[in-house]
């Protein structure tokens, strides 16, 4: 099976995508994955990157991809013209497919994704499959949706008046939100087919809104019915908890494979490459993205940098717990372009078990805190800097945990900490991921971390009080080991999170002594949600880190700067 990164579509928004092909070449048909929006794409990401591989080896070619102006494609969430543009993306990777030589294209589309591509169907023309997973009525049910499931989680209240509609990680905007309404699979015209063959799979735990089923059983050609199971597991957990529904996944292949008789034919095997993207609106100074691989490993990642060559210092962004490479609510991306259109290299990375990263024999996929990130990040800091070049690290939460590990064993300039946690109950001795050679993760006693697993408040409660006596456990000494290595290091938290380097009492003077050190800064603030869900949260990370680059690694007297503030000239 041959895997490759592909850019397709309009040369001036050029979508991102990944292609899965059987390694021959030779192929019987072509399979367009439309992923669900939102946080429920970031939880499904390893499913469809599953899909996909599985497809390739039945003798398919697959391709997933990223709607324009979400994941790693060009563009804003904040663009105009979001949905129209969303349908013109299945229509590219229906068109991408068939230009590599494809003799007809299917589709798969799980929730938003499965409304979106039955949709261009009517629209355009039929599939020759089209697998409905879990599929959402209309745009309008998937957003009321995610704003229940935003006000149950990390809203907490919040008031907001910037005439958005926020779900979890993701905020649209009136015009969208006026479109999504347009998007009803219930609304269908009866007189256009969606495909010659359909598969509905519904969710086992909750009826199916009436509407989809009787628009499909309108379809002139083969129906079939089956249950999207644990699709409870895989959508209503946090994507940090990720879970490949493989009974309903083999289904999906095996009902493909089934509508495909033809002999094979060769297609184009496509190579990877860079482009030119915007750094941020219509306008902005664009950069060059390009996808790379880091260390003996090849660990997966995005080089976002200025198109004239720089020896700027690099900005590592790193994945958060179990999810990909674009960051809470989609803003590594966005953060990633906007420094490199500043005139900073930055890279987006999957550790080794995450996202696209390939996993180490043994290793379990889609594992936060595996004892494998911590040589990860060793050969990403030190390939990075092999040249000479300036480091940087910034990550939320587990991210923050391995920019601080690879700070106590690489020369790491600085590190942008947010809401980052040490303390680390799944590492604890007995559990796979233990390693006793973590320095900056904080672990349990084993009889603590077992009663976690049962009595997690309780654990937490006995762990506090144990550790104001045995304060080697605190995790505020590891902010102190970092900072006296030489690295810079800002902690923007939440109230929760910063009290894990505050409540034991023996640190708090070595805190207040350390914070008069300008290279420490430690906010604690009420913006933040601890995943960085909330627009208000995002918006002043990206703010509070980019005031971070520019006081400890500032641009000054390089390539594309206007060499006063290290700034780029606008």
């Amino acid at each position: 099976m041959l895997s490759r990164q592909v850019w397709f579509g309009p040369d001036e928004r050029p979508l991102y995508g990944w292609v899965a092909m059987p390694a021959d070449g030779l192929v019987r048909g072509g399979v367009v994955l439309c992923p669900p929006m939102g946080e429920e794409g970031r939880s499904a990401h390893r499913t469809f990157r599953r899909l996909a591989e599985a497809l390739a080896g039945r003798g398919l070619v697959a391709l997933r991809f990223d709607y324009d102006g979400t994941g790693d494609s060009a563009g804003l969430q904040d663009d105009p013209d979001r949905v129209a543009s969303w349908l013109a993306s299945v229509e590219a990777a229906r068109q991408y497919l068939l230009d590599l030589g494809a003799p007809h294209v299917s589709a798969v589309g799980m929730r938003l994704g499965a409304t979106l591509a039955a949709c261009q169907a009517a629209a355009s023309s039929p599939f020759r499959s089209l697998a409905l997973w879990d599929p959402c009525l209309s745009g309008r049910t998937f957003l009321r949706e995610g704003e229940a499931l935003f006000l149950l989680g990390e809203d907490d209240g919040r008031a907001h008046d910037d005439g958005l509609r926020h779900t979890p990680g993701f905020q649209y905007d009136a015009a969208t939100a006026s479109a999504l309404r347009g998007v009803d699979l219930a609304k269908l015209p009866e007189d256009r087919p969606l495909a010659d063959r359909v598969l509905l799979l519904t969710r086992t735990d909750r009826p199916a809104p009436e509407g989809i089923e009787r628009r499909v059983r309108l379809e002139p050609g083969d129906l079939t019915f089956g249950p999207a199971t644990a699709q409870d597991q895989l959508l209503d957990r946090t994507p940090s908890d990720c879970y490949v529904p493989e009974e309903a996944l083999a289904s999906v292949v095996g009902w493909l494979v089934a509508g495909t008789d033809e002999a094979r034919v060769p297609v184009k095997t496509p190579e990877e490459s860079g482009v030119r993207v915007a750094s941020a609106g219509p306008g902005s100074r664009p950069v060059l993205e390009r996808p790379t691989r880091i260390g003996s490993f090849g660990l997966y990642g995005i080089v976002d940098e200025p198109v004239t060559p720089t020896d700027a210092p690099w900005v590592v962004l790193v994945n958060v717990a179990a999810e990909h490479h674009i960051g809470p609510g989609r803003r590594w991306v966005e953060f990633a372009r906007r420094w490199a259109g500043d005139g900073y290299r930055v890279v987006r990375i999957d550790q080794s078990g995450i996202g696209d990263s390939p996993s180490h024999p043994g290793q379990v996929e889609d594992e936060p805190f595996a004892p494998e990130w911590i040589d990860d990040m060793r050969e990403v800091v030190r390939e990075l800097a092999a040249d000479g070049s300036t480091v940087v690290i910034a990550g939320l939460c587990s991210g923050s945990y391995s920019a601080f590990e690879v700070a106590l064993w690489e020369r790491v300039e600085a590190v942008f900490a947010v809401n980052p946690r040490l303390t680390l109950y799944p590492a604890a001795k007995g559990t796979h991921v233990y390693t006793p050679i973590r320095r900056a993760g904080i672990v349990p006693a084993a009889p603590i971390a077992a009663l976690a697993r049962r009595h997690r408040i309780l654990a937490g409660g006995l762990w506090r009080i144990y550790r104001q006596v045995a304060v080697w456990h605190g995790p505020f000494r590891v902010l102190r080991s970092v900072v006296r290595r030489g690295t810079a290091v800002h902690v923007s938290a939440c109230r929760d999170d910063a009290q894990h380097f505050t409540e034991v009492l023996f640190w708090r003077p070595f805190l207040a002594r350390l914070r008069r050190n300008p290279r420490f800064r430690f906010d604690q603030d009420e913006v933040f949600d601890h995943s960085l869900l909330s627009r208000a949260g995002q918006l002043a990370t990206f703010d509070r880190a980019s005031d971070f680059l520019a006081t400890y690694v500032p641009l000054v007297d390089r390539p594309g700067t206007d060499g006063v503030d290290g700034r780029a000239a606008s």
